[in-house]
């Protein structure tokens, strides 16, 4: 699904680095290679916390105990003050006068042309125009959480700009995630539910805080844990067969993509999306519920990022499947979804509630 977000240029690549090698996969497919076994471990080495030049330097000095071991100490002060030009004052404590040096270096920096972050607690009316180009950028799907595997599509995604912050827009997962629930609400405590594609939504988390065993089967990372959630790093097509059928599958804007080019997977004439609904149907226990949500259009179209369905094309996904509610959803402004509306962008959403009929073959 679409997701609109101010872009800057992305910041240049580390020396050395390189992108993840791409291997084929079944079907012809490529995909990238796992990621390492321990995600979170990675996800955290991957964030490096910001560490000022004074908190650099006190760990260096040892403040205060190597003042009192070391008498060259006192000589580093003096020189600090002689270059802040405030030898002879009074001050509270060393750490002022490592202050004092830190924003010197910022000064110096500035003076240079770098920018600087923000002081934590600054004004609003201090956010300019290059600053919030960042941050929409920053927490957006292309952002530094994104690169780390821990962004997660927000339903009401915000926008900076020169001393103001607003709402982006809506985007479809406001109607798609209560719908979920909903049509999940009469499972009993304890059901096996398969998220297709989830590491991106809180959803399956959120099942499993209720109480459901839940799997997300994504090649991407998937950072969040909950005893009852499990993740499988791998496309639908490479799971193993469970040891026992699931009691529902989710496929919440996911399926639209597979076998497209724009996560990072090589184009093919396949139609995946057919396969992954049939696939479905194996894994899911005779009974079983599947909730999902595509785009939908009164036209259908494809393009590198997503197939938008239409009737006809929602009727052939869904083929093998006993419907037990299609909805659609349209956006008729940029904050509002409604039910049974068509929507006034280039599509809607649709949202269908299925059933895998006792004794049909998978």
């Amino acid at each position: 699904m679409t997701f609109a977000a101010i872009a800057v240029p992305a910041p240049a690549a580390v020396r050395g680095s390189r992108p993840a090698p791409v291997r084929p996969e079944k079907g012809g497919r490529a995909r990238a290679a796992p990621r390492r076994t321990d995600r979170a471990a990675a996800c955290a080495a991957a964030i490096v916390p910001f560490v000022s030049a004074a908190d650099r330097i006190k760990s260096l000095l040892g403040w205060p105990l190597r003042r009192v071991l070391d008498p060259r100490v006192r000589m580093t002060v003096h020189e600090i003050d002689a270059r802040l030009g405030s030898e002879g004052l009074v001050r509270p404590t060393v750490h002022d006068r490592l202050d004092d040096l830190d924003r010197t270096g910022r000064d110096m920096l500035a003076g240079l042309g770098w920018r600087d972050a923000p002081d934590p607690g600054s004004e609003l009316a201090q956010l300019d125009a290059p600053r919030a180009a960042y941050l929409n950028w920053a927490t957006g799907p292309g952002g530094y959480a994104s690169q780390a595997g821990v962004w997660f599509n927000p339903p009401v995604p915000v926008h900076h700009e020169s001393g103001a912050v607003g709402v982006l827009l809506v985007n479809e997962r406001i109607i798609e995630q209560p719908f979920v629930f909903a049509e999940l609400a009469g499972l009993p405590e304890g059901a096996r539910i398969l998220d297709v594609g989830g590491s991106e939504s809180t959803v399956g988390l959120s099942l499993a805080t209720l109480g459901h065993r839940v799997t997300v089967v994504d090649p991407r990372a998937h950072p969040l844990r909950h005893p009852n959630l499990e993740h499988a790093a791998c496309t639908l097509d490479e799971l193993p067969d469970p040891q026992a059928l699931f009691d529902a599958a989710v496929a919440l804007s996911a399926v639209e993509h597979f076998g497209l080019q724009h996560y990072g997977l090589t184009a093919v004439d396949a139609r995946l999306d057919l396969d992954a609904l049939a696939r479905l149907r194996e894994l899911v226990a005779p009974g079983g519920r599947l909730v999902l949500t595509v785009p939908f259009g009164e036209q259908a179209t494809v393009d590198d990022f997503q197939r938008v369905y239409d009737e006809a094309g929602l009727s052939e996904l869904l083929r093998g499947w006993e419907v037990q509610r299609s909805l659609r959803a349209g956006r008729i402004d940029r904050l509002t979804w409604q039910l049974g509306v068509p929507s006034r962008e280039r599509h809607g959403v649709a949202l269908v509630s299925a059933r895998r009929p006792f004794g049909a073959r998978a």
